[in-house]
């Protein structure tokens, strides 16, 4: 297998947006290489942060594909060349698997791509252009990624500030009340994304009414969207008050909180401003209690050397999966000439082939084989 990859690593989003070929295009290409009598399988992955084809060719395959990338891509192969990875046969397969169980991502560990890998996969199943090669490889590269995503923290353990806030909110139960100030800035919108991905929350939003992106809040049915001037009415009901501006003032303070709020109940305050949207002194309430971005920076830390550590037992769980797929692929390939070696081995006697494997093989190979044998007697 070969794979030429265009991603994150070497190309910027200006230059990468080029290749991000829509589903119409993808079937093109695809069947465009099938008609190539130098391609016999091939696999296109296309995301906002890569477009790699996975392909099973002769020597000649090599520049079709690379003229293949230029051409839907709208460069020259002159142009193209600086940002263009390639990968063959052993290390194709090892990047296939990072790829797929997420260490090869921008963000580390994420899921997305495992999806958009088996999307990929379907689409060249539908149109023919996979066969039992990539059939194989591609698999096994998904079942690998499930048992990574099963046996260690890499994709449980968030590094971003927005998601661990999300998060924290979260865990105060189904039907929480969530109130989000900020909700169309950087961080905020990330808070939001992550926050409407779970069900049984009810999420109200405080957004300026000359913000340009109020209408798209609007017209977002998971949200309440109500002005920021109201936002101590909707406060008093919250059970969580998340707030990330890039405002150079309070948009909480102690005073106009105890002026406005009717009820007395427990409030969790997540401040994600610098400088602090919200007024410290608001945890002189009882049952207030406040963290702020300098609690999730250093969480995001911890969980980073753990994502570390999850990466390195992902490359051990890659590469041995990896080594199985080798060996089955050797099999599969054996198969055609079995009924022969049978034959020949009913043949002769296991002296003559101790000593043809002796004076062909590596001492390390051919000790293996010896061990392979004394363990079918159980005299290992």
């Amino acid at each position: 297998m070969f794979c030429i990859s265009i991603s994150y690593k070497r190309a910027g989003a200006e230059f990468r947006k080029r290749f991000a070929f829509t589903p119409e295009v993808q079937r093109i290409i695809l069947s465009e290489l099938m008609n190539s009598s130098d391609i016999s399988q091939c696999i296109l992955l296309c995301t906002c942060n890569r477009t790699e084809l996975y392909y099973c060719g002769n020597e000649n395959s090599y520049p079709i594909a690379q003229n293949i990338f230029a051409k839907y891509g709208k460069t020259d192969i002159e142009r193209l060349m600086p940002y263009l990875m390639s990968f063959n046969g052993e290390n194709a397969i090892y990047h296939l698997f990072k790829v797929t169980c997420g260490i090869d991502s921008m963000v580390i560990g994420e899921d997305e791509i495992l999806g958009q890998a088996k999307s990929a996969y379907a689409l060249s199943k539908e149109l023919g252009a996979a066969d039992y090669e990539l059939n194989m490889i591609f698999q096994s590269a998904f079942a690998c990624a499930k048992k990574i995503k099963t046996q260690t923290m890499l994709s449980k353990t968030s590094i971003s500030v927005a998601t661990l806030a999300a998060n924290e909110a979260v865990r105060l139960g189904k039907n929480a009340n969530i109130f989000i100030i900020g909700a169309t800035g950087k961080i905020g919108s990330t808070v939001l994304k992550n926050l409407l991905s779970h069900k049984n929350l009810n999420v109200i939003a405080a957004s300026r009414q000359h913000n340009s992106e109020f209408d798209f809040l609007k017209n977002n049915s998971q949200i309440k969207t109500v002005d920021y001037a109201r936002r101590y009415e909707y406060i008093d009901n919250a059970d969580c008050v998340i707030s990330a501006t890039s405002s150079p003032h309070y948009t909480i303070t102690l005073y106009d909180f105890k002026k406005n709020i009717k009820r007395n109940k427990k409030r969790l305050y997540i401040d994600l401003a610098v400088p602090p949207d919200i007024d410290k002194c608001i945890t002189e309430i009882k049952d207030a209690r406040l963290i702020d971005i300098d609690y999730f920076e250093q969480l995001a830390k911890e969980n980073n050397l753990l994502k570390i550590e999850s990466v390195e037992s992902a490359k051990n769980i890659i590469a041995a999966e990896v080594d199985v797929l080798k060996k089955d692929l050797l099999f599969r390939k054996f198969l055609p000439y079995l009924e022969n070696v049978k034959d020949y081995l009913s043949s002769v006697s296991v002296e003559t082939i101790l000593y043809k494997l002796k004076a062909q093989i590596s001492a390390e190979q051919f000790s293996a084989v010896l061990d392979v044998l004394k363990g079918c007697t159980g005299q290992v």
